[in-house]
């Protein structure tokens, strides 16, 4: 095969895996081979970093890795929890002050609240939960570095025919002790993210986008 036909090849696999890339909500309780968790994670680790802000720190990305049922994902599920109740409490307070607040962050309000009372998290809902911490350094962009992975992870896990879902609750769980603690590393020197991933019960339709011309400006 000549270099152009590969390259060919090639787009468009990447093409069907970002097209194919979807949030999954619902897992099976089958478990993935390890080796295909760790290929995700592979992809996390090989995602743009900021060298210069972290100054050449090798251990400048950390993953670990909850398994469900286990004893380390009960007390993550415990501190989730905690946290999950502090800001519905907080969230319903500013909608109760504010109707623009109450307007846009009503319905997420509304589904946290649920969440709290009910004592369940979504860390749980799929086999895996995988939390991602990132050093901070100067500037502070340990947070588009997280994108960066997790954006890899994202397409490699759909590649792998793998269910993949963001767990924005991570980035508050970084900012407690315990947490840090769990996870073994110093509270306050990383910035945090997660996802969780199994298979997905159903994949769900391709979601309808603006057109190319709506969004695109080429500017003179």
């Amino acid at each position: 095969m000549s270099k152009e036909a590969m390259d060919r090849e090639f787009n468009q696999q990447l093409d069907t895996v970002i097209e194919s890339r979807r949030t999954i909500r619902s897992f099976t309780a089958e478990i993935p081979p390890r080796e295909s968790v760790e290929q995700v994670i592979r992809a996390g680790l090989l995602a743009p970093y900021a060298a210069p802000a972290v100054a050449g720190e090798r251990l400048f990305r950390r993953f670990f890795v909850f398994e469900r049922d286990s004893e380390s994902m009960a007390a993550a599920v415990g501190i989730a929890i905690k946290h999950a109740k502090a800001y519905a409490e907080r969230l319903k307070k500013l909608c109760e002050a504010d109707p623009a607040v109450a307007e846009k962050a009503g319905g997420f309000a509304k589904r946290l609240e649920i969440m709290a009372k009910a004592g369940k998290v979504p860390l749980t809902e799929a086999p895996y939960y995988i939390v991602i911490a990132e050093k901070k350094g100067i500037p502070p962009v340990e947070l588009q570095s997280l994108a960066h992975c997790l954006e890899n992870m994202w397409l490699k896990a759909t590649a792998l025919g793998l269910g993949f879902r963001l767990i924005s609750l991570t980035t508050q769980l970084g900012e407690d002790p315990d947490f840090c603690r769990l996870l073994g590393i110093p509270h306050g020197e990383f910035g945090f993210d997660g996802c969780t991933i199994g298979y997905a019960t159903e994949w769900p339709p391709t979601p309808e986008k603006p057109a190319l011309e709506e969004v695109v400006t080429w500017l003179p």
